[in-house]
């Protein structure tokens, strides 16, 4: 065996008031998305009391916005300068390599008014503890340093890497950077709670890709008979900008349909006088995919909407491509089986989630990777909070499913790569 997995769960079992303390520390450390902050310092602190060799990465903004899986920030969060944005990598042994990585970032605790605890002290109520960012994702944070601390004495011939990322605007400016300091691995975890509020009795495969998309479409008032007098126009003698609209709108269910992809009209406009006949008319939407990439399907969309009439289409806003991994993957084994082990309860996948972090691994390093976490609730609200034993059961599926990885990579067997 390359981990000696009863020392190692030993180990975690050992560190659970260390868990909890280094929560509370975590949460005391406001790290809010797209804003400085010094957390990073503290998990640079504990990786190299784990024994790992430590790297900051910081966003090239010039470099990322080329790259095909950015995902442009939300343009109403005002950004910090991309380079105080700071993520981790952390890395230990040689041979073939495996990723555990969580993101540092956190929402605002807002309103503060409705939070009952303070957001910035880890506060233990029963199995729950509130705060802000608990949840998501410090307790990721907290069984990946946990982990890697419990594993590193017991763990052979192979390579650990950890991955703690600024990554909640979409991952752009966190997590896809980190990948290019991460060095080549087989396989990724993501340890993040299920955003279904399902704990591990949920995880992830599988990432929806998605888009916003704007349709444009114009139109051409008639010639009023009387002078300056638009009630005398005959809107029959005019084109209608909401109708043409709505003859595009059509063509693109048509296409939705077609191409067995998801797509939502959500928001509609068009005129400015209810007396006028609309010169241009314009449509918001999302669309949501699973097979291509966010150009392929924008591209399609556009032909479709082009041909039906429209005078333009864009996309704008956050924009993600897909990915998954098979569900007989072996990785998809190692977790299904750590978490039955851990948890007495068979879980299931969960291929619904868009955006997720999964992806970069997957898509920029070709490494089978899955997400889970530990219960949790509240999310991106007041009243955060995450289940503590569950937490610590996180991190007993984490040193489970990389003592399997190990075991399989060194007797020959390696777990597949997956295709972007």
């Amino acid at each position: 065996m390359q981990v000696d997995l009863p020392s190692a769960l030993n180990a975690v079992d050992d560190l659970g008031g260390y868990q909890r303390e280094l929560l509370a520390s975590l949460v005391s450390e406001p790290s809010l998305r797209a804003e400085p902050t010094d957390v990073h310092e503290l998990c640079v602190g504990e990786l190299e009391k784990a024994g790992m060799q430590v790297d900051l990465i910081t966003p090239r903004m010039g470099e990322l916005a080329r790259h095909p899986e950015w995902c442009p920030p939300d343009p109403a969060i005002a950004l910090a300068e991309p380079g105080q944005l700071v993520s981790v990598v952390g890395s230990a042994g040689e041979g073939l390599g495996i990723l555990l990585f969580a993101h540092i970032d956190t929402e605002k605790p807002d309103p503060r008014e409705d939070w009952e605890t303070d957001p910035y002290q880890a506060t233990e109520m029963g199995d729950r503890i509130y705060g802000v960012g608990t949840a998501d994702d410090k307790a990721g944070v907290v069984s990946v340093l946990t982990a890697a601390r419990a594993l590193l004495p017991h763990l052979r011939s192979v390579r650990l890497v950890v991955g703690l990322v600024h990554g909640k605007l979409g991952g752009g400016l966190g997590t896809l950077p980190t990948m290019a300091g991460v060095g080549e691995v087989d396989a990724a975890i993501y340890c993040h709670p299920a955003e279904t509020g399902k704990g591990m009795t949920h995880f992830k495969i599988a990432t929806r890709g998605f888009f916003n998309f704007r349709i444009e479409t114009e139109g051409r008032r008639p010639d009023p008979v009387e002078i300056r007098t638009p009630l005398s126009e005959d809107p029959r003698r005019g084109v209608n900008a909401f109708n043409r609209l709505q003859r595009v709108l059509g063509g693109v269910d048509r296409w939705a349909d077609r191409e067995g992809v998801l797509c939502s009209v959500n928001r509609v406009w068009a005129g400015t006088d209810p007396v006028v006949l609309p010169e241009r008319a314009v449509a918001e939407g999302a669309v949501w995919f699973r097979h291509g990439t966010v150009a392929e399907v924008h591209e399609s969309l556009q032909e479709a909407a082009l041909e039906a009439g429209a005078l333009s289409t864009r996309r704008f806003g956050m924009q993600s491509n897909p990915a998954e991994i098979p569900p007989d993957h072996p990785l998809v084994a190692a977790t299904t089986s750590a978490i039955t082990l851990e948890t007495g309860v068979t879980p299931a996948l969960y291929p619904a989630h868009v955006a997720s972090d999964i992806r970069f691994p997957i898509r920029c390093l070709n490494a089978a990777t899955v997400g889970f976490g530990a219960l949790g609730g509240n999310f991106y609200g007041p009243n955060e909070w995450v289940d503590g034993a569950d937490m610590h059961r996180a991190t007993r599926v984490l040193v489970r499913i990389v003592s399997d990885w190990a075991d399989q990579a060194q007797g020959g067997t390696p777990w597949p790569p997956i295709g972007g």
